[in-house]
């Protein structure tokens, strides 16, 4: 079973006097706190409700507090004092670790990725390919044809695609009319998220 839950026993605690009405054992009715334990794949997920019961140690019957009146409230109040077990969240925990190594590796690879394309912009040559977003959803890219120092050449690609830029990335989509930008106003792209990627110089195809 992939989902499930079952009630577990978290905490008992001896009653003297009272005699189970089932075996007429006595000295052995005690009170007893009742987990809902919720699991995935029989990994104890998350502790649920407790539930308090009076219950016999000698024949297993559990019952509801209201049976006895006399220790009713007793048993209410030993529940809810009754803590929750650690390792019943043991499936959250292992979740929540996943779930922030994952964001780590995310975080990680993204830095790395933008400090990779902080120096490729440092050091930007002809042929290399800046790859953004030209609006909302709208990706294109351009080539680089020359660098004069702060001032970068380039050469639009004249298509552009709610996918991939690469797919676009072809010799033939930069003909057009040579214009220029900033290489700080490249930065401005970078740090805003609008440059997806800035290549080293590439070689295409006759």
């Amino acid at each position: 079973m992939v989902h499930g839950y079952y009630s577990k026993l978290i905490s008992k605690q001896q009653i003297s006097q009272l005699k189970c009405p089932k075996c007429d054992a006595e000295y052995d009715m005690q009170l007893e706190t009742f987990c809902k334990i919720h699991h995935m794949l029989f990994i104890p997920f998350v502790a649920g409700k407790k539930t308090a019961y009076i219950g016999c140690g000698k024949c297993g019957t559990h019952y509801y507090p209201s049976a006895f009146p006399a220790y009713e409230h007793q048993a209410i109040e030993f529940a809810k004092q009754t803590k929750k077990r650690w390792y019943h969240f043991s499936g959250l925990m292992l979740l929540s670790i996943f779930m922030i190594g994952a964001f780590i590796l995310v975080y990680t690879g993204s830095q790395e990725n933008k400090k990779r394309m902080e120096n490729n912009l440092t050091i930007l040559k002809p042929n290399c390919v800046i790859f953004y977003h030209k609006a909302k959803d709208v990706n294109t890219s351009m080539l680089v044809s020359r660098v004069e120092a702060d001032t970068v050449f380039v050469h639009e690609n004249t298509k552009s695609t709610n996918g991939s830029a690469y797919q676009i990335d072809d010799s033939d989509n930069y003909k057009g009319q040579e214009t220029y930008f900033l290489k700080s106003e490249l930065k401005k792209w970078l740090n805003e998220g609008k440059i997806n990627d800035i290549t080293e110089p590439q070689t295409y195809a006759e």
